[in-house]
Formats: structure tokens, C-alpha cells, sequence
């Protein structure tokens, strides 16, 4: 269990009777169940991963003994870490750069070897130095273009302008490489998106304006989905299963008899979208439950605010979590959930690779090759240039919003 934070040197000396000195230490902690031998690391700061006094403590992993542990310490001032704290914690003491803190959600969340390759790159700074490079060679060529133009009834003018483009064209090929931009990792055969929720949150309703006609019985009686009711869907280039599920909760007309499997079926599935209906008090606590049970299915939730059309105002979905509102009779809100939708395909097609710096660069390097495949002139592609080059620059960003940095961090697991 690990501790970061103000409150370590005062828990530290009441836990394990020690100060606050860099040690490795065998100690005992005395919790209801009795006097438990623990381990200890003390870590004074600013040496730490979070640049802060730290303390990690392993005790015999009895759940009855971890669950006495975690209220001990929240007597002692603690408080349950918020998915992607220590991170986060890490970016802001400057420990890591944005791009390397993506790096550790892309390798939690990594589904084969060349994902996971990928992500230890990122977090070694590898693929960034590399970037870096990468856009210095740009810049040049982008104001090489710029000068073609001043000389361009030169008597050289067309061998330079050729010249020019065969080095863009090899600029375009190493940065096809230094981006792994090969055939995309094997998945399953149609990636599947569960509507999951509380009976009456819309899912139906929206399940049919998804797919822009009717397939789902709709009722105003809760509980009408007993078994997932599934269709392919199209969506960008992507072709998936979605899946309407049935209803979770207390208000379940079934008592839960189809809950254990819709459970299952959204811990399942590539993308979740949590439904909740205006005046909804379940969806949170059901989403939840379905942490519990898989800490990392918050990287794969999308919240969904239903029947806004009804809504006097939106309820608050769960900090930093993505969210989009939408009214499945009225159509509004559903493109942007379409593309939010198709932009979560992108990433899963890609093997993970998620990353603001993944995502920019992977931008400006369809940009270039479609400038480089086409026969256009010098003027366009000098623009196609300047444009692929600010997108680079933008992945090297080490600064970002405060709202982008909770959509980025809303994805870790609790705990990292």
C-alpha cells in the first residue's frame, strides 16, 4: 500500500514508530485483528516518484487485515487515491512530462507486444527525443518550401522543387517507421459497445437512434430488456456489435435476475456507455460496483447523459470521467457521440496507442502522405507542411488544459 503527501511523516511516525529517513524497515502495525509484522519503505521527499514524503507498507495479504489497514490510515488523515492520483501527482511535481505520464496509461492498458513496446518507449522519452528530431527536420523543409517559391523562375528551380520532394517523401517514410505505422494489432472480429444502466435510462431508445431503426423493444414500463439484444453497427471505418443490455438496480422490475449477466457483458466489452436518465441516483453506484470488480473498465466507460430533451439540468457524472449529452428523440448530441464513439474504435485499432503524442503525430503523418501521394502543387504541400508541422508541435506540448488533464488521467486505474 502505498502513501503520498503531507500526512506521511506524522502516519509514518504512528504506524511504524519511525522518522522520516530513507529506510527499509520490518515493523509491526497494531489494527483490531491484532499486532500484524509489515514491511516497510520510507521515502523522504523530493526523491520519490511524486516528489513527495512517501511510504509504502506490505502487510500479509488477508483481506480482513488490508480492509482494517485502509481505515487505520484514513483515521490518520489519509484519503482513497483518485484513479491516476500518483501520476498525476508525479506530472505536476515535474517528475514526468505529459507524454511519459500517457505512457504509464498506455501500458496499463496495452493488449499485445507491439502496444506494449510502444508504451515503454514513450516512457523512456524515446519516442519524444526521437519526435523532437523529427520536427526540426520538418521545420527546415517547411522553409525550404517557403524559399522555393522566392526563386522559383530560377533556371535550378524545377530540379530543387524535385529534390525537395524526395526528401519529404523519406521525411514521411521515417516518420511512418518511428510511429510503428503498420497493420494494426488482431482484435477480436467486431469490437462490441454495451449500453449499460439502470432500467428506463433511454437504452433502448438510444440503441435504435444509433442504429436509425428500430431493433429494441422500447417501454415506459422498466425492465423490458430481459437478454442483450445486439446489432452491427457502423461507425467511421469501423464495424462493430452494439449492445443493448438490461437494466441494473434497485428499480430492476426482475430483481436483478438479468443483471449478473449484463455485469458481465459490459466488463466485457471494448467501450462502455453508462446511461444515466435525469433524476437518476443508480447509475453511479452500479458503476461502481463494476470498478470494484475491474478497476481498469474506467479507461473504457463513456458517461451518457440521456432523455435531455426532459432535463432541467444534468447531473454531475463521475469526476473527470468523458461525457456527452444526448436525446435520442430529438437526435441532439448523438453526432458527438458518434464521434467520440469512432474515436475510441480509432484508438483500439491502433493497439492502444492513445496518447496526445500518438494521436498528433499519427494526424500530421496522414496529412503528409496525402500530400506526397497527390499531384499537387508546391503551394499545397508547402500548407500540408506547416500544418503536419504544428501538429508535432502540439504532441511535444508538455503543458495542457486542466480538462485535458483530467480526461487523461479520469482513465487510469485507482492506484496508479
Amino acid at each position: 500500500m502505498r502513501i503520498s503527501g503531507p500526512m506521511v511523516p506524522e502516519i509514518t511516525r504512528t504506524l511504524c514508530n519511525n522518522t522520516m529517513e530513507r529506510s527499509a524497515i520490518d515493523c509491526t502495525v497494531s489494527l483490531p485483528v491484532g499486532k500484524i509484522p509489515a514491511s516497510a519503505w520510507v521515502l523522504p521527499a523530493p526523491h520519490t516518484l511524486t516528489g513527495e514524503d512517501t511510504l509504502e507498507i506490505r502487510v500479509p495479504g488477508n483481506p480482513a487485515i488490508v480492509r482494517q489497514l485502509e481505515d487505520r490510515l484514513r483515521e490518520l488523515g489519509a484519503r482513497d487515491a483518485e484513479p491516476g492520483e500518483f501520476t498525476r501527482r508525479a506530472f505536476e511535481a515535474g517528475k514526468l512530462d505529459l507524454n511519459r505520464a500517457e505512457a504509464v496509461l498506455q501500458l496499463i492498458n496495452a493488449t499485445d507486444e507491439t502496444a506494449r513496446r510502444q508504451a515503454l518507449a514513450d516512457l523512456a522519452g524515446e519516442t519524444a527525443t526521437a519526435l523532437t528530431a523529427m520536427a526540426e527536420r520538418l521545420r527546415s523543409l517547411s522553409a525550404r518550401f517557403e524559399m522555393s517559391f522566392d526563386f522559383s523562375e530560377e533556371e535550378h528551380a524545377d530540379a530543387a522543387e524535385d529534390q525537395l520532394l524526395t526528401d519529404l517523401r523519406t521525411f514521411v517514410a521515417d516518420l511512418a517507421h518511428l510511429l510503428g505505422d503498420a497493420e494494426p494489432a488482431p482484435h477480436r472480429d467486431r469490437p462490441v459497445i454495451a449500453l449499460f444502466g439502470p432500467p428506463n435510462a433511454g437504452k433502448s431508445t438510444l440503441f435504435n437512434a444509433l442504429l436509425g431503426r428500430p431493433r429494441a423493444l422500447v417501454s415506459e414500463q422498466p425492465g423490458t430488456t430481459r437478454d442483450p439484444v445486439e446489432s452491427e453497427l457502423v461507425l467511421g471505418d469501423h464495424t462493430v456489435i452494439l449492445a443493448d443490455l438490461s437494466g441494473v438496480g434497485k428499480l430492476d422490475a426482475d430483481r436483478g435476475r438479468f443483471a449478473e449477466t449484463a455485469c458481465e457483458r459490459a466488463l466485457q466489452a471494448d467501450v462502455m456507455l453508462v446511461l444515466e436518465a435525469p433524476g437518476d441516483i443508480e447509475a453511479t453506484s452500479e458503476f461502481d460496483a463494476l470498478q470494484r470488480r475491474d478497476g481498469a473498465v474506467r479507461s473504457r466507460a463513456l458517461w451518457v447523459h440521456t432523455k435531455t430533451d426532459l432535463a432541467h439540468g444534468i447531473t454531475a457524472n463521475l469526476p473527470g470521467l468523458e461525457s456527452v449529452s444526448v436525446s435520442a428523440m430529438s437526435g441532439g448530441g448523438l453526432d458527438e457521440l458518434r464521434k467520440r464513439l469512432t474515436a475510441r474504435l480509432d484508438q483500439l485499432a491502433s493497439g492502444g496507442a492513445t496518447s496526445l503524442l500518438r494521436v498528433r503525430s499519427g494526424e500530421a503523418l496522414k496529412l503528409l502522405q496525402q500530400a506526397t501521394k497527390e499531384d499537387a502543387p508546391p503551394e499545397v504541400i508547402a500548407s500540408d507542411v506547416r500544418r503536419a508541422l504544428k501538429l508535432i508541435d502540439e504532441a511535444l506540448l508538455s503543458d495542457a488544459p486542466g480538462e485535458v488533464l483530467d480526461l487523461i488521467f479520469s482513465r487510469f486505474c485507482i492506484g496508479k
